[in-house]
């Protein structure tokens, strides 16, 4: 067995460690999938139904899917460190609080700043998004083994009414700083409140490396790929495949 990829996750604020550290993105499924059966009774609501044969009532959802269940476990979680309140203003400025008086409040690292609509003025805006980025002063650092990188990327399907991450890429064996920089939607004058401990960012590292891709006709998948297959739609067809095929890499 491999040894596993060392990431480093490090902070000049102690009180961090032990009240919001970073965690595996395995421990930040979204509520709604939580929630969500493994499978549900395709007949719901079509009682009397010929169609709905036993073969049919009985499928899986979106909690079997193996793309949903791997991308929602990759790399780990930056919860939020602090409470932020952001403003869009009358005047088209963004406002925004937080709290100032315990010691990240004192420090540059801690904090938020602006990238105004000029830095980025041809991005498709929605109507209500600000025009501009909002940036999370992020306290936490990111360190990785020569040629690794990391992948900024809004949680998977934690979705957020107010709050978009703009993905990005850092090579993080050089430079470990992630400040976060967002999108935000609200009505002008709405006061939005971003909780503390809400999961901000997912953070995925990646070995930088060289690709050549290549275009073929015809059915070029391997043995074990076929195989893998007949087992989650066939043995297991009640199990996550996470479970029986795949270890968790991520800890």
């Amino acid at each position: 067995m491999s040894k596993p990829t060392d990431v480093t996750f490090f902070t000049l604020f102690p009180e961090l460690m032990e009240t919001m550290p970073p965690v595996p993105a395995s421990e930040f499924w979204p509520e709604w999938f939580k929630k969500s059966p493994a499978s549900r009774d395709q007949a719901e609501g079509n009682a009397g139904s010929e169609f709905f044969t036993k073969a049919h009532r009985d499928f899986r959802t979106v909690k079997s899917c193996p793309g949903i269940l791997d991308v929602i476990n990759m790399g780990y979680i930056i919860p939020l460190w602090s409470d932020y309140q952001l403003t869009k203003q009358t005047d088209g400025q963004l406002g925004w609080q937080l709290p100032s008086s315990g010691p990240l409040g004192d420090s540059n690292l801690y904090g938020a700043a602006i990238h105004p609509h000029d830095q980025i003025s041809g991005y498709p805006f929605g109507e209500d998004t600000w025009k501009g980025s909002f940036k999370f002063q992020n306290p936490w650092m990111v360190k990785t083994p020569k040629g690794y990188s990391c992948l900024m990327i809004h949680p998977f399907y934690n979705k957020h009414p107010n709050l978009q991450v703009l993905p990005g890429s850092i090579d993080t064996d050089v430079y470990h700083e992630l400040h976060v920089n967002t999108f935000f939607t609200a009505k002008v004058n709405d006061t939005i409140l971003f909780n503390y401990g809400m999961p901000l960012v997912q953070i995925i590292p990646y070995k930088r490396e060289e690709y050549k891709m290549e275009v073929l006709v015809g059915d070029h998948r391997t043995k074990s790929n076929i195989l893998t297959q007949f087992i989650h739609n066939s043995i297991f067809s009640k199990e996550h495949y996470r479970a029986k095929l795949s270890p968790k890499r991520y800890k």
